[in-house]
């Protein structure tokens, strides 16, 4: 009997669990990489933070001497966030705002899916 009700407890647990995924799942973009990349803002040197999409947008003061540590780990955290590919363009702090073949050049570029970091320029 109470191998019965175990099970259906820990059923319960895990059917709630799943629901709450799912839930968190269908939150805008932009809410999921905030929440994921909130960390950022800790960070003196960076400007401020956009989302557009499945890209991220960080503009800095001035790149801090692990520059191409942060890109990595924040293009990783997103991707893994998302459960997608996302690009990372780290942008001077004027600069607000990029838009793919734009004339203005990026700082640096990071691509990255849920596994690993696809390609980056970042040094």
């Amino acid at each position: 009997m109470l191998r019965k009700i175990l099970m259906v407890f820990v059923c319960g647990v895990g059917l709630l669990t799943a629901a709450e995924s799912q839930a968190l799942d269908k939150r805008p973009a932009w809410q999921v990489l905030d929440e994921a990349l909130t960390y950022l803002h800790g960070i003196p040197e960076v400007a401020w933070v956009k989302f557009e999409g499945h890209n991220v947008l960080v503009g800095w003061h001035s790149p801090p001497r692990n520059f191409a540590r942060i890109n990595h780990v924040a293009a990783k955290r997103a991707a893994h966030a998302l459960h997608n590919e996302v690009v990372v363009y780290s942008l001077r702090a004027e600069q607000t705002s990029y838009k793919n073949g734009e004339e203005e050049s990026y700082l640096c570029k990071t691509n990255a899916n849920p596994h690993e970091i696809i390609e980056s320029n970042c040094r």
